[in-house]
């Protein structure tokens, strides 16, 4: 039902906004189906975000054999998040010792690469309420946040995480236990 609740989410903003240049983050990327579902819907483009290695190339695969242009990364180095930063320091350290580190290997996603129009991410509660900071400086002023993979004893601590970095968080959608949380970016 997450991956529903985002879809649903995603062509809702979409759509909303006609024909337009939306960015669209998908952090927490998986093998790709909400960036490409946003391309689908109409996003000029989906950026992926993916600590699983595997999975980018899954997303990648899945963007070639659907036709479109999906770019995935790893996180940023940039994370504010500690926890975030040290989970990264150690992937970056056993891609060294493993030899996986080359010029063509997957990158970071560049500390640049923000101010996306449409940020979602279904992934758990644990990561999300961890994740407010970056996901907050990522999305632009103004942009909206679509959460899920949130139960829905959990949308409080989650809505509370996010709440000093996006305006009128809110539990907009529930399926089961389930639940999508939005919110818009403060200025």
């Amino acid at each position: 039902p997450t991956t529903r609740l985002c879809c649903k989410w995603l062509q809702r903003q979409i759509s909303a906004h006609g024909p337009s240049s939306l960015r669209v983050l998908d952090y927490g990327a998986g093998s790709g189906v909400l960036g490409l579902a946003a391309l689908t819907f109409g996003a000029e483009e989906a950026v992926g975000v993916e600590i699983d290695r595997g999975s980018i190339k899954a997303a990648q695969s899945n963007a070639a054999l659907n036709g479109l242009g999906l770019r995935c990364y790893l996180p940023s180095e940039a994370a504010e998040d500690a926890e975030t930063a040290a989970d990264l320091r150690y992937a970056a350290q056993l891609r060294r010792d493993s030899g996986l580190d080359s010029a063509d290997d997957i990158l970071p996603l560049p500390p640049s690469d923000s101010d996306f129009d449409l940020t979602v991410a279904n992934i758990l509660a644990g990561p999300l309420v961890r994740l407010a900071p970056e996901l907050a400086r990522l999305t632009k002023a103004g942009g909206r946040l679509g959460l899920s993979g949130v139960l829905h004893t959990q949308s409080e601590e989650v809505g509370a995480a996010y709440s000093a970095l996006f305006d009128d968080v809110k539990v907009e959608e529930q399926e089961g236990d389930w639940v999508l949380i939005t919110g818009v970016r403060k200025s």
